[in-house]
């Protein structure tokens, strides 16, 4: 067992306990008021600036208040930030602290940092899109952003966390690579895809998804699949070797989420 699946996997033991202790068989089935509820939790839409969910918790005063920043949207991102909350309260990190989280800290899911915030974040994607309900739906279809949307909405949950969920139990050979500033910012492969994506790496001209930067989010609203040469996006590649890239814009991050994959 690597050293990520050893701090991955007692976060999704949690998680998975309380899927089979509410008998969690479908998507619609995940309510993430109810689940806070029944472990213990009171979440209050309100309450909070400088973050988007604070979650404080006494051991044995009663119910722990998870508040939740007023119209944090899109829903899938509100959805997202009670789990990780729920997260640090089910693996008991700082009992009797409060915990504020926002972006930075849902990010470091994605960074793979080792610290308190990416077990809340696995135990976060466990229990929004359980992987018994969420890994046939992804293996049983194309590599597409399309598929990833339409995961999204069954799962209610962001474009970004859907992507990385996906690359993860697809079983194909892929990826996700979240740019800003023309540089990617972070990439998270599939366990199948064995190429190397540097993080802070310029994003060469003859790929697709430059052109959020250089023509505006529309140049890649609705945009289908397109062939480029393995080498604009993976180091030491041969340029004769093509590779399939999607990307849409994530318009208020000023970034474009790119999906790559290797037929």
């Amino acid at each position: 067992m690597s050293s990520r699946e050893e701090r991955e996997w007692w976060p999704r033991l949690k998680a998975r306990a309380i899927i089979k202790e509410l008998k969690i068989s479908h998507p619609s089935d995940i309510s993430i008021e109810d689940i806070a509820w029944n472990q213990g939790a009171w979440v209050i839409d309100d309450g909070v600036s400088g973050c988007d969910a604070r979650l404080l918790h006494t051991p044995g005063a009663g119910m722990a208040r998870l508040r939740v920043r007023k119209n944090l949207s899109p829903p899938g991102k509100r959805r997202f930030a009670i789990a990780h909350e729920l997260g640090h309260l089910a693996l008991r990190h700082r009992p009797g602290q409060p915990s504020e989280c926002s972006d930075k800290e849902f990010l470091r899911w994605y960074n793979g940092q080792s610290d308190k915030e990416v077990e809340a974040n696995v135990f976060a994607a466990e229990l929004i899109m359980p992987e018994s309900l969420f890994e046939p739906r992804a293996t049983s279809t194309r590599p597409s952003l399309e598929t990833i949307e339409l995961l999204a909405s069954d799962f209610q949950t962001t474009l970004t966390a859907t992507a990385i969920r996906y690359v993860q139990l697809c079983g194909r050979k892929c990826a996700v690579v979240c740019s800003a500033n023309r540089r990617v910012d972070w990439c998270w492969p599939s366990p199948e895809f064995h190429y190397w994506i540097k993080r802070g790496q310029e994003l060469r001209g003859n790929c697709y998804a430059i052109d959020f930067f250089e023509k505006g989010p529309h140049a890649l609203e609705m945009r289908e699949a397109q062939e480029v040469p393995r080498n604009v996006w993976v180091e030491g590649e041969s340029v004769r070797d093509s590779i399939s890239e999607q990307s849409r814009p994530l318009t208020s991050y000023g970034s474009v989420l790119t999906l790559l994959w290797i037929a």
